[in-house]
């Protein structure tokens, strides 16, 4: 038998399917009608199988998952298809894969809600459905260091006096222009003294204190020059304290630095940091973690015409770049208090360019160079003066207290700043008692401002040393704590958190009219 096969037309030879044909001839088949063989049905157009069906029976195309899963046909007017998954969303709380990974509802942000011991961060979605964040129940506020009934703030009300009132100095001469900063372990003092020389003219002294305030060795005189050693301000770098300091051995005022050990032990010689004509007065000195930055006040312009510098130095007191003038009214601006962000500085001030002492703010770039305008805090006829600064980390704002006297007496005030120096709300009175009230200072623990000032509500020309609990926004937490106990006048008080509690500094002649010294106490439990 011999078999042939070629492709032909339909009409010749007499197959009735569209798909292509092949004709099989055997011998014995002369003049039979030939015989077709169908192909597989293919995605082109035509009825491969003979069907009488074009593209039929193609499957589907599936693609993606998810939210982004697609099913599509494979064939199309005779043109075979692709499938393309849908674009994945943001994940949302649906019980769906939106972002399209494999996963249904994950990773969305869970809820906080309620503060102090009453803060709960819950999940936000369960089995598709949104859920509401319950914060937990109040309890009786105690003192324990904990925001028992939940209002954003710590102990209120219920702080002390845990320490006692704590005497730093004795010895028969004055100690004054005390400054304390934090350390790693504890704190650093510095001071001027008169106790050396026939005059008693005064030189800086150094004592290191443990968190609670208790003497770590003795007094250490730092300075030793023929004239008047004053107005000390100390940054510790994480390893040792620099110092920084007024001195007028050569006529006028200029200003030095001096490296000391956590034990109070100078390190090299004093260095001179400013040459200036007239008097460079008054410092304030931060350490940014790579190096010191001070501020200060100086008079190079003329006599009662200081202005506010700005200079950097590294951990030797070798200057890093050159000085940089802050302040340039033809009046006088004083008392600066510098503050470091991590991104930049604030300086804060006294001035009397309108007639009356205001109180002025302005931001520093990283180098010192002013950033942004000078920001007038204080509006009023009164007196406005002595400005203390912090930097609220938590908040990202400035917070500044001062002392006021549009009362008919000098009374405490509070006023925010966002990051860039704008106000934020209006000023805030603190203090509301008869007698002065003023020289504040503040810090910020994280929750809460401590602020400690000098007031006379009990016996007028004696002040003591107050403390004061304030929220972030300027709210006062409980009432006011006295700190000092004694007979004499305390003053020039500072407020330092110790990383436990907040730690206080002050002046108090309670030991003899003509000798004040120097005394510390912390707020705690009873």
């Amino acid at each position: 038998m011999r078999v042939a096969g070629f492709l032909l037309l339909s009409s010749l030879i007499g197959c009735t399917c569209a798909g292509p044909k092949i004709q099989v001839v055997r011998e014995d088949d002369a003049g039979l009608p030939p015989e077709c063989v169908v192909s597989v049905e293919i995605c082109n157009g035509r009825d491969d199988d003979c069907d009488g069906a074009i593209d039929e029976e193609q499957p589907m195309l599936e693609c993606g998952i998810g939210a982004c899963k697609r099913s599509v046909g494979s064939c199309l007017e005779g043109t075979p298809q692709t499938c393309t998954p849908g674009a994945p969303t943001a994940e949302t709380c649906n019980g769906k894969d939106d972002d399209c990974n494999g996963a249904t509802d994950e990773n969305l942000m869970p809820a906080m809600c309620g503060v102090g011991e009453c803060a709960v961060v819950a999940s936000t979605c369960m089995a598709g459905q949104q859920q509401a964040c319950m914060p937990g129940t109040p309890t009786t506020e105690l003192c324990n260091g904990k925001d028992d009934d939940c209002d954003g703030t710590v102990d209120e009300g219920l702080l002390t006096n845990a320490s006692g009132d704590l005497r730093l100095t004795n010895d028969p001469a004055t100690s004054d222009f005390v400054y304390i900063a934090s350390s790693t372990n504890g704190f650093g003092l510095v001071w001027q003294d008169a106790r050396d020389g026939s005059a008693m003219k005064g030189d800086i002294y150094f004592a290191a204190l443990d968190k609670q305030g208790r003497r770590q060795g003795g007094d250490v005189r730092v300075s030793n020059t023929p004239g008047v050693s004053s107005h000390p301000a100390m940054a510790f770098n994480g390893q040792r304290w620099g110092l920084v300091y007024s001195d007028d051995s050569t006529d006028n005022l200029e200003l030095y630095f001096r490296s000391i050990s956590t034990t109070g032990q100078p390190l090299g010689s004093p260095v001179r940091l400013t040459n200036a004509p007239l008097d460079s007065d008054w410092p304030d000195v931060v350490w940014t973690g790579q190096e010191y930055a001070m501020a200060w006040e100086d008079e190079r312009a003329g006599a009662n015409k200081q202005d506010l510098y700005f200079m950097r130095f590294d951990t030797n007191g070798t200057r890093l770049g050159g000085e940089v003038r802050v302040t340039t009214d033809p009046a006088r601006q004083s008392y600066p208090i510098l503050k470091y962000s991590g991104q930049g500085f604030g300086l804060a001030w006294t001035d009397w360019r309108d007639g009356n002492r205001e109180i002025y703010f302005r931001r520093l770039e990283v180098d010192g160079r002013p950033a942004g305008n000078e920001v007038r805090i204080t509006s009023n006829g009164a007196d406005s003066a002595w400005p203390d600064l912090a930097w609220n980390n938590d908040r990202r704002e400035w917070a500044i207290v001062w002392h006021d006297t549009r009362d008919g007496n000098a009374e405490v005030y509070f006023q925010r700043l966002d990051a860039m120096g704008a106000k934020l709300g209006g000023e805030v009175r603190l203090t509301s008692a008869a007698g002065f009230s003023g020289y504040p200072s503040i810090d910020w623990n994280g929750f809460e401002y401590g602020v400690s000032w000098q007031d006379e509500r009990l016996t007028a020309g004696k002040p003591a040393i107050y403390f004061m609990q304030l929220s972030g926004t300027g709210v006062k937490n409980g009432n006011d704590l006295k700190l000092s106990s004694g007979n004499g006048s305390a003053t020039f008080t500072t407020a330092l958190w110790n990383g436990t509690t907040f730690a206080f500094c002050w002046r108090d002649d309670r030991n003899g009219a003509t000798n004040t010294e120097l005394y510390f106490a912390y707020v705690g439990c009873p």
